[in-house]
């Protein structure tokens, strides 16, 4: 099987077994810090309005079937050392991937650019306005291309296993207890209310559970990316799994209680806890998701062309991230969540399909290089049909159709309508090819 010859960084070819390494508790220490993050605290607070029992069962629930479809799709990855953008070939074709390519590269600078706003507002709260908005955003930019230059290897086990996210994880705890204590037995009252947050809408369960599946769905067009690196696929699974859906909870939980959407507003709130050390922790802890997003643009971006080093590619996405950030205001967050789930929870839902259940597993790793299709349409039948079903279904969606809407979500409607199109499609098409070769044979005998 033929290669790029020059591979002296991390591209689309299958990695060399000398750079799998990361354990299972190393993956439990990544995917923990990813699941850490503001954005996930104000997607919390769209829940705010619910009971307490209907929106922690949501969280947990919707954690956990996020994070499964989180640790299934970087299986993939860790089975054949590939990216996710490559992962997705033999259910899409190559020439299909280069289309997922740049929808992916889009949603990857889109979350860059909120997490570089963030990181420089939080920054310049903490140093009270010392320092403008727009310096931090440079700093934080150079930061991101070293973390980006030194690989995720070295981030994993030297920065995140080591300090990073232990850190984090206790003063997690720490400012959960601090916030339920505040509430002093509220209920779902926010400790801190303000009547301009549009928070407060009245989601169902199945709404709220739409909510939270939407943020571990929004890392599934990354985690091959780094789950090839796995020692062994089977513990990387697990320790996705368990550390996504952990820490995923607790944010969420976190926002539910806190009830602010508003980005900068959570900044000010977190400001008042213990002087602000929370604030400092979070900007410490957002700078590996921010690294997380610009290395898998840097990735997908090489499944079009492999031979440009990666290390100029994150220098060119996160000074595309510094700029957006200076230039557009973080709005209608809710609408990017939606996006998000719209597309990708169908599109891997397909990719999961094909893997475990048509396939099952057994596909040579030549199937995602040289022997994959150029495109398969069925595939991106099933992908509109299960985009489209999320769109009509979701309240958010200015597209709603109310009289079909079953109030039992968008995010299950369109993975098991995405699911059925491909299944049928594919049932036929193999149906029609058998016919074809018997007719065929009869031919030859006649």
């Amino acid at each position: 099987m033929k290669f790029l010859e020059d591979n002296s960084d991390f591209g689309t070819n299958p990695l060399d077994s000398k750079y799998k390494v990361l354990s299972g508790k190393n993956f439990f220490v990544l995917w923990s810090s990813l699941g850490i993050g503001l954005l996930v605290i104000s997607a919390g607070s769209f829940i705010s309005s619910s009971n307490i029992a209907e929106a922690i069962t949501a969280i947990i629930i919707g954690s956990v079937v996020g994070s499964i479809l989180l640790a299934l799709a970087g299986k993939i990855g860790s089975d054949h050392s590939v990216p996710s953008i490559v992962s997705m070939r033999p259910t899409f074709g190559l020439h299909g991937s280069y289309l997922l390519t740049l929808l992916n590269i889009f949603q990857l600078i889109g979350w860059a650019t909120f997490e570089i706003t963030i990181l420089s507002k939080a920054a310049n709260i903490f140093s009270n306005g010392s320092i403008d908005f727009y310096i931090w955003s440079i700093v934080f930019g150079a930061v991101i291309i070293l973390f980006c230059i030194l690989g995720p290897l070295r981030v994993v086990k030297q920065w995140l296993s080591k300090f990073a996210v232990w850190v984090v994880y206790g003063s997690t705890l720490v400012m959960l207890a601090s916030i339920a204590i505040s509430n002093n037995g509220v209920g779902t009252e926010s400790i801190i209310n303000s009547p301009s947050d549009g928070a407060a809408a009245n989601f169902s369960f199945f709404n709220s559970l739409d909510l939270v599946i939407a943020m571990p769905l929004s890392w599934l067009p990354l985690v091959a990316d780094y789950n090839r690196f796995a020692k062994n696929s089977k513990n990387a699974f697990y320790g996705t799994f368990i550390g996504f859906s952990i820490t995923n909870s607790l944010f969420y939980v976190i926002g539910f209680l806190l009830g602010i959407s508003d980005i900068f507003a959570i900044l000010v709130a977190i400001q008042t806890f213990f002087y602000g050390f929370f604030l400092l922790v979070l900007i410490v802890d957002e700078v590996d998701n921010v690294f997380a997003n610009i290395f898998s643009s840097a990735m997908s971006f090489k499944n079009i062309y492999n031979k440009i080093n990666y290390k100029y590619l994150v220098i060119f996405f996160t000074t595309l991230g510094v700029l957006l950030a200076n230039l557009i205001p973080i709005q209608q967050y809710e609408s990017f969540l939606l996006i998000i789930g719209a597309l990708f929870a169908p599109l891997f839902a397909i990719v999961l399909t094909d893997y475990y259940i048509i396939k099952r597993k057994k596909i040579s790793v030549e199937k995602f290089y040289e022997k994959t299709h150029r495109i398969k349409i069925s595939s991106f039948l099933a992908f509109i049909a299960g985009s489209v079903t999320y769109f009509i279904l979701s309240p958010l969606s200015g597209l709603q159709v109310t009289d079909v809407s079953l109030n039992i979500g968008s995010t299950i409607p369109s993975i098991a309508t995405s699911i059925l199109f491909f299944l049928v499609i594919e049932f036929l098409i193999k149906k029609v090819k058998s016919k074809n070769e018997e007719y065929s044979t009869d031919s030859k005998i006649e």
